[in-house]
């Protein structure tokens, strides 16, 4: 069964931080029983979440790690997502997912994005 955490620490991940100039670093980890098969790397900031890096090898999963970080966000009173990946090809599943375009690399409105998500719905 897959399980999303938040991690207190960035143990583990200062390779991938290092690239990244924030003050407030938060790192979700996905697992499927005891096996860590993925992650997010995002801040929040007054305004919105902004999401850096994610891995994983299915995409099944990284949906779930991004909309994880996404509701994280609005449980938070956040409601824009900005998408400032470290690494540009991951832009493609971003794409392929449906949270961007490759013009709008944002969720300007995070609550109507999750409400109106033809997978969200299914599950209700």
């Amino acid at each position: 069964m897959l399980e999303i955490h938040e991690k207190t620490d960035i143990a583990g991940y200062e390779h991938a931080v290092e690239k990244i100039n924030v003050d407030s670093i938060h790192i979700v980890e996905s697992f499927n029983g005891k096996e860590k098969n993925g992650y997010g790397i995002y801040s929040v900031n007054e305004d919105n979440v902004i999401i850096y890096d994610y891995k994983s090898n299915e995409l099944d999963i990284t949906d779930g790690i991004i909309r994880t970080i996404l509701f994280k966000g609005m449980l938070g009173g956040k409601n824009r997502c900005e998408f400032e990946l470290t690494d540009n090809e991951k832009y493609d599943d971003m794409i392929k997912l449906g949270f961007i375009n490759k013009n709008v690399k944002c969720i300007n409105d995070i609550s109507d994005f999750m409400s109106n998500c033809k997978k969200c719905k299914e599950l209700r």
